[in-house]
């Protein structure tokens, strides 16, 4: 028929809708015939029809249930057959538990006898894999077993082959990557065949860990290029963005201050949370001049970003690579976080997920668009039980083979509470202590409040910590508005909020607890996202200099290192770097890569946070995490804009007798008076050893200024105060 569109839609188990759009009047009489791969066609029953203008659509019974693994077609009376699009079938209730396949060998098994493949593909009629060997390329077509599950294998050894899936959709035929792989060349352009026993061999480094809880670690947020790869020459590493240099030891900056690695360790953070390491799709992997990204933009949960080895090309290489670089920081004995994106995938269309399994990786909304919550197009339904089941099988791939530590879950608000419980407890399994932590954001309608691993669900997940951007919001000021003063920024109204992120959230002091206890509050005023401090503190303290507001950068710091909760710091954020004013520079080398000649410019800086993450290591009182640990070991005063606390003496301050904390966020000098001498251990110039500590019974507090005292032997006669809540 001229002028005809027709559409066949599998809508259940047993019945096909045909929707026909004509420009001449409808036929009467027609007829539907329905073929099954070379079977003789069988005549169709209409169940029912209806037609409006030139819509005709036709309700049609198969006679029995829709067998997935075929090729339906569908002939409207002596017209051309049309295949039957079964791509809404996932939609179906039951499609979750016929096709819930829970083994362990998707993706590509080596050996050198063989190589197995294995992917789920529930709704294929065909699916052929292609690889390439040896500039040869061959096609084998693979069998469909139970689960919707085909597989294949070749017999002689196939290490480095790269291969694809030739998949066959609704009568669409489309090449694919392999979502479950564990290797890829440059850009992804083909899966590689792995032997994993040759990262295996490297072992891991076991180091005696004394964090028994997650508030005892420091995160530092750094990304592999931001971190190494600075265009003058004010280091001496030599592998500049990539995964080995990031490791390299003994650098120095042009002054001689520890770079790279070292600078990690004479910092004393416990934790390096690496932005995306996982394959991400918008750099040139063999031309990183072209193009830089943070990595938000995944296309695989398995394969490690090529654009940070040496050898992109080579698939087994970036695995070692990477491997050898988690085993040096852990003899640095500095844990890995890796920050995983599994909320969304770039462009979904083009997706190994989407050209294999259509519809369903992919979460809808209520007019059937793809959801964007994320803001990135395509938002991950990981409620559904093979979404569910890839995320779980790439954390525990990569806490197996890799030996990392925990993970940072971007926009983890998207992803539902059983997927993170789940993994949780298989990651953790493998590996005793391991850390979850992610971005609380309650977004998105699509997914139902109550299955949100949101922060407003924190009770539901007691093992995962939280962004608490309440925290930056006290203490740098609200980021809805850069002009705003936070508590560090002079404006002491904010001493009542305070008191709550003091001691992170968990506690009835002043609102009402956020989290069920301190190490769910990931403390932070700064991350990749949005302004650095520095550049918040020029925006809304904007009459000050450079100097003064380096000062509140100081005195923020030390807010932050002195609250309870779990300390999170940005790269650079201990010397006040900028970007220059810009917000998201998720594709800005130059502006978000570490300034190692500021670092010599500030090493002063670096000092004072090093004093503060000793501090922190130091006092017994910084490992409570209970709330009521915590409401029962401090006392609180505020004086003239001074904001002071102590601790109550049941032994928390060992190994001092005593200690005080004085916040400062005024342009003036404040003093106190003490009983007894007093020892000055941290103040504005930075910290002060044993044998040069300034000894104070009446202390002058500087300006927009950080202090921490402490008594080391006496009876405690610190003046008694009561706490203001």
């Amino acid at each position: 028929m001229k002028d005809n569109y027709v559409k066949v839609q599998l809508t259940s188990m047993n019945k096909v809708t045909v929707l026909c759009f004509s420009s001449s009047p409808r036929q009467e009489n027609l007829s539907f015939t329905l073929f099954k791969d070379d079977e003789v066609g069988k005549k169709l029953k209409i169940l029912k029809s209806s037609s409006q203008n030139l819509i005709s659509i036709f309700e049609l019974d198969l006679g029995e249930d829709f067998q997935f693994g075929h090729q339906y077609a569908i002939a409207m009376s002596s017209n051309i057959c049309l295949p039957v699009d079964v791509s809404n079938a996932v939609e179906f209730p039951e499609f979750d538990s016929l096709f819930n396949y829970d083994g362990d060998d998707l993706g590509c098994t080596y050996t050198k006898e063989e190589s197995r493949f294995t992917l789920w593909a529930p709704l294929a009629s065909n699916v052929v894999l292609k690889i390439i060997e040896k500039d040869k390329t061959s096609y084998h077509p693979m069998s469909r077993g139970k689960k919707g599950v085909y597989r294949v294998s070749l017999s002689g050894d196939h290490e480095n082959a790269l291969y694809r899936y030739i998949v066959t959709n609704s009568g669409v035929t489309r090449e694919s990557c392999d979502p479950y792989a564990k290797g890829c060349n440059a850009n992804s352009l083909y899966s590689a065949v792995i032997d994993i026993t040759k990262v295996k061999v490297l072992g891991e480094v076991n180091f005696e860990d004394t964090t028994k809880h997650l508030v005892d670690n420091i995160i530092y947020e750094v990304g592999i290029r931001d971190f190494t790869e600075q265009n003058s020459e004010h280091t001496n590493i030599k592998n500049r963005g990539k995964y080995l240099g990031f490791v390299e030891k003994n650098r120095k900056t042009k002054s001689g201050h520890p770079a790279g690695l070292d600078y990690l360790i004479d910092l004393g953070v416990t934790m390096v949370q690496l932005n995306p390491v996982i394959d991400f799709g918008t750099v040139n992997d063999l031309n990183l001049d072209e193009k830089y990204n943070w990595g938000y933009d995944p296309i695989s949960m398995f394969t490690l970003e090529g654009s940070y080895s040496l050898e992109p090309d080579n698939p087994l290489t970036r695995l070692i690579e990477f491997k050898t670089m988690v085993n040096e920081l852990h003899k640095a004995k500095i844990k890995v976080i890796l920050d995983v994106v599994y909320n969304h995938i770039y462009e979904y269309l083009s997706s190994c997920y989407e050209k294999i399994v259509p519809n369903y990786y992919f979460r809808r909304s209520k007019n059937g668009h793809i959801a964007n919550a994320s803001g990135c197009g395509n938002d991950f339904a990981s409620e559904k039980y093979m979404v569910r089941k890839m995320i779980v099988d790439s954390i525990v791939y990569f806490v197996d083979l890799f030996d990392v530590d925990g993970f940072r879950f971007d926009l983890m608000g998207l992803i539902d509470i059983d997927t993170i419980k789940l993994a949780y407890e298989n990651a953790n399994a493998i590996k005793g202590n391991i850390v979850f932590y992610g971005e609380g954001w309650n977004m998105g309608n699509e997914l139902p409040f109550e299955k949100k691993a949101c922060s407003e669900n924190a009770s539901k997940l007691p093992m995962c910590g939280f962004f608490n951007e309440t925290v930056r919001d006290i203490i740098k000021g609200p980021t809805f508005d850069l002009t705003v003063k936070g508590y560090a920024g002079g404006d002491i109204n904010y001493a009542f909020g305070f008191k709550y992120v003091l001691c992170g959230c968990s506690c009835d002091i002043s609102y009402e607890p956020k989290y069920v206890n301190a190490n769910q509050s990931i403390n932070y005023i700064e991350c990749h996202d949005n302004h650095t401090l520095f550049d918040k503190l020029n925006k809304s303290n904007s009459t000050e200099s450079d100097a003064e507001l380096l000062e509140r950068v100081k005195l923020a710091n030390g807010m932050l290192m002195t609250c309870f909760g779990v300390p999170f710091v940005h790269m650079g954020q201990e010397i006040g770097l900028s970007k220059k004013g810009h917000g998201n520079t998720y594709n800005e080398l130059k502006i978000n890569m570490m300034d190692w000649a500021l670092v010599d410019e500030r090493y002063d800086m670096v000092n004072f946070f090093k004093g503060l993450i000793k501090l922190r290591k130091e006092v017994e009182a910084y490992h409570l995490y209970k709330g009521e640990d915590i409401i029962n070991s401090i006392n609180i005063i505020e004086e003239d804009g001074l904001f002071i606390y102590s601790f109550s003496d049941n032994g928390c301050t060992k190994p001092f007798k005593d200690i005080a904390i004085f916040y400062n966020p005024t342009k003036e000098n404040k003093s106190f008076s003490f009983d007894e001498d007093w020892g000055i251990l941290i103040d504005h110039v930075g910290y002060h050893e044993e044998d040069n500590q300034i000894v104070v019974r009446n202390y002058i507090v500087p300006p927009t200024s950080f202090s921490c005292l402490i008594m080391k032997w006496g009876r405690k006669c610190f003046v008694i105060w009561s706490q203001v809540f």
